[in-house]
This record gives C-alpha cells, sequence and structure tokens, in this order.
C-alpha cells in the first residue's frame, strides 16, 4: 500500500487512467465488502465482459446535471420546505431545536431518500434512516473486512437494507412491466434516475434482486453518506458568523422567484460567496478516499519512486487539503489563514484593480490538493447533486424560515478537531443548540 499527499504525484496518479485503475478496490471493498454484492455480481464487475461504465458515472451525471438536476433540486426543496415546516410553533413563535446536527441529519436523509426511492419505501421502513446512518457509520470497520459476528449491529441494519430494497426492486419491477409508474417520479418506484438504474442492472448477467438492491444501497449511501454532515457544516458555518450569514441570505434573496416560490437554484451554484463556502467546507469537513491500483509492471511516481503492479495507492483528501506544502506550490494566497480552519474565501480569487476588481471562484491548478469528490475520469458524477442539496437547505432554513444557534461561543467548544479523523464523518462533539421560525416578511 502506498498513501501519497505531494499535489504533482496526486494528479499524475489521477491522469493515468491506462496505469491507474480504480475499479478493484470499487469492486471488492465498496461493492461487495461496504454494499453486500454477491458474489456473482463481483465476479461479473471483475470480468472482461463488465460494462458498467456507463450506469456507474456517465447515467447518473446525466439525471444530476442540466434540467435533470433541476427536478431533483424541487423535490427535495419541496420536501424540506414541507417537512420543517410541520414541527414548527403554528402560532410563529420560536420552535426549540436540541440537537441540530440530528435535526439536519433527519430531514435531509429524508428528503433525499424520497426525491430519489419514492415516499412509499421510506414510510413503509420505518427504520430505514436509523438503518442506513449504522451502515454508514460502520464504513471503515467493512472496509476492513470485520465479519459479522465483530459488529452484528452493523450487518443487522445492512441486512434489513437489502431486505427492503429487494421488496422494493420486485414491486418496482412489477409496476414498470404493467405501465403503471410515472417515469419522471413515482411514489412506489421513486426517481427516473432508481428507475433507469433498475431496468439497466436487470439486463446485466448475475444481477438478480439480490445484486440490483446492493446497487440501490449504494445509490443511497452515494446521496447522503457525505451530503448530509457537509450540508450540516455548510450551514452551521454561515449561522454562526455575523457577516458570512448576511452576506449569503443576500444572496439568497436576490434569486428568489416570486411566481414559483421557489429561487433560481442553478444561478444560486454560479454564485462565487456559495461556491467557495461548499468547497471549503468539503476540503475542511470531509474525511474520504480515492485509491487506485497499479496495473502496468512498474508504475514511475517520480525520479526516485516506483510501485509495482498490484500497488494499492490511497490518496486522503483530508490531508492532500491540509497539506501546506502543495498548496504552497499552487495558491499561496490561499495560506494567508491556517489550513486548519474555515475560510469562507479561500477558493476566491480576484481579478482587475480598485473599483473593477472583482472575486471569482477557481479551483483552477489545485487538482492535487482539493479532491473532496475525487478526481480525474472517475471523479464523483453526483457531485452538482450534493452541492446543490446544501444550496437547497439554505435556501429552506435561511430564505424561508429563521434559523438561529442559541450559543454561539458555547457551541464552538463541541467543534470537532479535523486533524483528528483522518476517515468517516466528522460532527460536533456535543448537541448544538438552536431555534426556529416561519420567516416574517
Amino acid at each position: 500500500m502506498c498513501i501519497i499527499l505531494d499535489p504533482d504525484h496526486i494528479k499524475n496518479a489521477l491522469r493515468s487512467t491506462k496505469e491507474m485503475d480504480p475499479n478493484p478496490f470499487i469492486h471488492t471493498r465498496i461493492l461487495g465488502a461496504l454494499m453486500g454484492s454477491p458474489q456473482s455480481a463481483v465476479d461479473y464487475y471483475q470480468s472482461e465482459e463488465s460494462n458498467t461504465d456507463y450506469i456507474q458515472t456517465t447515467h447518473i451525471r446525466q439525471h444530476t446535471t442540466g434540467s435533470n438536476l433541476g427536478q431533483l433540486d424541487k423535490r427535495v426543496f419541496e420536501t424540506l420546505k414541507r417537512t420543517i415546516g410541520e414541527t414548527l410553533d403554528s402560532t410563529g413563535e420560536w420552535t426549540e431545536i436540541p440537537d441540530l446536527y440530528s435535526f439536519i441529519k433527519h430531514h435531509i436523509t429524508y428528503a433525499v431518500a424520497t426525491t430519489l426511492l419514492g415516499t412509499e419505501l421510506v414510510s413503509t421502513y420505518s427504520g430505514l434512516m436509523d438503518d442506513l446512518w449504522t451502515h454508514i457509520e460502520a464504513t471503515d470497520q467493512f472496509f476492513l473486512g470485520l465479519p459479522r459476528i465483530a459488529i452484528p449491529k452493523a450487518y443487522a441494519a445492512r441486512d434489513r437494507l437489502l431486505a427492503n430494497f429487494r421488496a422494493w426492486s420486485t414491486k418496482s419491477e412489477e409496476l414498470r412491466k404493467h405501465n403503471k409508474v410515472n417515469t419522471v417520479w413515482d411514489p412506489v418506484a421513486g426517481s427516473s434516475l432508481a428507475q433507469e438504474r433498475e431496468k439497466l442492472y436487470s439486463e446485466l448477467p448475475g444481477h438478480d434482486e439480490y445484486a440490483r438492491s446492493a446497487q440501490t444501497l449504494g445509490l443511497l449511501y452515494g446521496g447522503t453518506s457525505l451530503t448530509v454532515p457537509i450540508t450540516f457544516w455548510y450551514l452551521y458555518e454561515t449561522l454562526r458568523s455575523p457577516d458570512l450569514n448576511k452576506r449569503v441570505l443576500s444572496e439568497i434573496r436576490n434569486h428568489a422567484d416570486p411566481k414559483t416560490k421557489s429561487y433560481h437554484f442553478m444561478q444560486l451554484t454560479t454564485r462565487p460567496l456559495l461556491q467557495s463556502l461548499h468547497a471549503e467546507t468539503t476540503r475542511l469537513y470531509s474525511s474520504n478516499l480515492t485509491v487506485r491500483e497499479v496495473t502496468t509492471p512498474l508504475y514511475v511516481l517520480d525520479d526516485k519512486y516506483s510501485l509495482p503492479k498490484g500497488t494499492p495507492v490511497f490518496i486522503l483528501n483530508k490531508w492532500a487539503g491540509m497539506y501546506a506544502p502543495g498548496w504552497a506550490k499552487t495558491r499561496a494566497q490561499a495560506l494567508a489563514r491556517p489550513l486548519t480552519t474555515f475560510w469562507a474565501e479561500r477558493f476566491l480569487v480576484s481579478d482587475g484593480n480598485g473599483d473593477e476588481k472583482k472575486e471569482r471562484f477557481s479551483d483552477a491548478g489545485l487538482s492535487g490538493t482539493w479532491m473532496s469528490f475525487g478526481g480525474g475520469e472517475h471523479k464523483c458524477p453526483g457531485r452538482h447533486l450534493a452541492r446543490n442539496i446544501g444550496i437547497v437547505t439554505l435556501a429552506v432554513l435561511m430564505g424561508e424560515l429563521e434559523l438561529e444557534v442559541l450559543d454561539v461561543e458555547k457551541a464552538r467548544r463541541l467543534d470537532p478537531d479535523p486533524r483528528q479523523k483522518g476517515f468517516g464523518t466528522l460532527v460536533p462533539g456535543g448537541k448544538v443548540a438552536a431555534r426556529i421560525r416561519r420567516r416574517v416578511s
């Protein structure tokens, strides 16, 4: 095993698609060990006949960009607005939130699950969200290949998830066969993304309902495991900075759409401040891996180091994003504030001078330093949806509602040290108390 931190090494590894392959780790560790894919499916993935790149990358990208992304944004927005609204005091008074992270986790997980897979599955499987997070939080243990006896609760949670996804798959397939589904979004069969994935996977060798249920778990895992905690920190960092709060709220208000009682989400995603805010949040608070395996007899890292065939190469995005020598090489001005701290403007660069000076978002040259969504040809195809879920959440909780952290300084003492966790979900060290109400015009 080799862990690389140098930006030049990382860039070269991600570009070397013929010498470095992500699929061995994806097939055995992610789909096999973590998602519980049956061996027949894993064998197919590893065979020369395998052709899943379209479903796993291109197909997801098609459904999470352009007008398809707009439809997902709209449903997440409407769901968050409705479910959070149902928790509020009907008189317009403040409603107390004892644990803001749990509040955000619950509502976003529900919104993502129903948007992707439909409302019936979530309503009939009341333990879905608890089981999903039990599974997510045991990710490193599944990767290590720990047996069922070592992590029985995690395996039991995954068993229930897969069993319910199998039932959902069978029911959805029957409805599709009889043309009884809304192909855009259906309360039973879910989104067009989920419906088409079911059909595409059902046509592959070794993909019965057991294999398809593991892929469904992968889809929901991918839509929540990183997105939910990042959205919390995206919102939380905004709420506890008066200046940032004011600027973000101004952006949201400037992109409100009175006709639809919604927001121009695609325009919001291009706003430099919101882009930089999201990038910095993922840099500091996400802790995931990018893995490649050497497929040539010898891969040359540089004039000093070479790696033999079969070597797993690990890129830890957390440490790459906090590796000061790397930033000094590519964008020294981003080191104006320590990489161990949050700085919303870190990814902004200035053009022009004086009154003509403008700030824009830029990640140019940072492919070996900031890579929270991976890199190269296999960069996360759903990253635009992850970003938009954060923006939609801000629109609901800041544009439609008012949300306040009750004691900012006390809550700040609960901040985790991002350096202490190289992999996994970063959450506050205790309950962050807040309050919420409908925004008064």
